[in-house]
């Protein structure tokens, strides 16, 4: 009984002790006089002051949360999880710069953390809010990266006579103009474009309805919106495999570690699974009484950006068969050349009969000759030739064949000449 009684005892004690704890911590005070001012079109400088009240012991740490929209939370929480479209930065000073664009406002919190304070937690958030642009001047950026160039277009959303065009180089950390424009698009020629690793900020500027405008984008870096040529395919067959070859001769900007290559192809019209490989080559089966339909299509692999090319032109090779033909054809074609055969057969032995078939004396006449007219015995009885003898009718020939000369005959017209004369 006492036993059970101890431990009623300490399990009281530790509720009492975890919910004293618990009462014992608190907020720390949230920072002071939050301003803002941008010193370029892409970089914007924060400042703002201690909290008020601050225990000298207590060390800090400030959190800056921006996110691009201009509805700014109650309360913003450090450890929340933040989505694509904000930026956070952990810092020690009362101060935070930042390279962003003012596309859709700015909403931007600053968060007192305790790094060495009893019983503290953060503090709540202190927000200020900046509002977009009052006039947009373009709209549907689009970009195409190959070989050191940058072609970026646009749609105008209202005439402006004085539209210009810029982009941040983080190499050289400069505002660069573009000067290879035209309406809707700019082409810009870098060849540090292929090395940048962050975001690539883009400024609009011109005059619209007498007042200057401004307007800031941020986009992906450049190797994010590659274009790669289009390919040219070639077939080759190596006995009963058949090899697909891409041209690569243009693909020397990146390593080969950056290009895959999607083979898509059809056989007797049948579209096969299409193949994503990282090799230039391809190989399938041959079957010879098929065609065989191929294109291909180059991807920038996602290890260092994205794009892709357009697909190549088809590339035939081969023709479709049927696999009976052979016989079927043996089924109509023997009989027809039989056929053809015995007709030419019967028109020659009809034809040519004489000749193939000569005429033989009717045996009737023979017989009854050697039966009946001319049999006749022996003159010798004692001949040893026994029975009577056939004496054959004698033809009778002519034995007198006489020539009569072939009198001329004597043109008419000769006569009447001569009797003229």
């Amino acid at each position: 009984m006492f036993r059970v009684w101890d431990i009623s005892l300490m399990i009281c004690f530790s509720v009492s002790l975890m919910f004293v704890g618990v009462e014992g911590i608190s907020e720390l005070p949230p920072p002071r006089n939050l301003t803002f001012k941008w010193e370029t079109p892409f970089t914007l400088n924060l400042t703002w002051e201690k909290p008020k009240d601050l225990d000298p012991d207590c060390k800090v740490n400030y959190t800056v949360d921006v996110r691009h929209s201009q509805d700014c939370p109650v309360k913003a929480k450090p450890d929340m999880q933040r989505d694509k479209n904000s930026q956070i930065r952990r810092v020690q000073n009362t101060t935070c710069k930042l390279n962003i664009s003012n596309e859709n406002g700015l909403c931007i919190s600053v968060t007192v953390n305790p790094e060495n304070c009893e019983n503290k937690d953060h503090s709540p958030s202190l927000d200020i809010s900046i509002p977009p642009p009052t006039v947009m001047l373009v709209k549907n950026r689009s970009y195409e990266y190959s070989h050191n160039r940058l072609k970026c277009t646009w749609s105008p959303i209202d005439v402006v006579q004085d539209l210009g065009f810029y982009y941040w180089s983080p190499q050289k950390d400069t505002v660069i103009k573009c000067n290879d424009m035209k309406i809707g698009e700019c082409v810009i020629h870098d060849t540090l474009l292929k090395d940048i690793t962050t975001s690539m900020f883009y400024l609009f500027n011109g005059t619209y309805q007498g007042k200057p405008v401004n307007n800031t984008f941020m986009d992906e870096r450049p190797a994010q919106y590659v274009k790669l040529n289009k390919p040219q395919l070639t077939i080759q067959r190596d006995g009963q495999n058949l090899h697909f070859q891409t041209n690569i001769s243009d693909l020397d900007e990146f390593g080969p570690q950056c290009y895959k290559y999607n083979y898509t192809y059809s056989m007797c019209d049948k579209i096969a699974p299409g193949k994503v490989i990282e090799d230039s080559k391809y190989e399938v089966d041959y079957d010879s009484d098929c065609m065989y339909r191929a294109r291909v299509q180059i991807i920038f692999s996602d290890k260092c950006g994205a794009g892709k090319s357009d697909l190549s032109d088809e590339v035939e090779y081969g023709e479709n068969r049927d696999p009976n033909l052979p016989a079927l054809l043996a089924v109509i074609i023997i009989p027809l050349i039989v056929s053809c055969c015995l007709i030419v057969s019967l028109v020659l032995l009809r034809r040519h009969k004489d000749i193939i078939f000569p005429k033989i004396p009717e045996p009737t006449l023979i017989f009854k000759d050697m039966l009946i007219n001319n049999i006749r015995i022996p003159e010798n009885p004692r001949s040893p030739t026994d029975g009577r003898l056939y004496v054959p009718i004698e033809e009778i020939v002519e034995s007198k064949i006489s020539l009569e000369p072939e009198i001329p005959l004597v043109p008419i017209t000769t006569n009447a000449r001569h009797k003229q004369v």
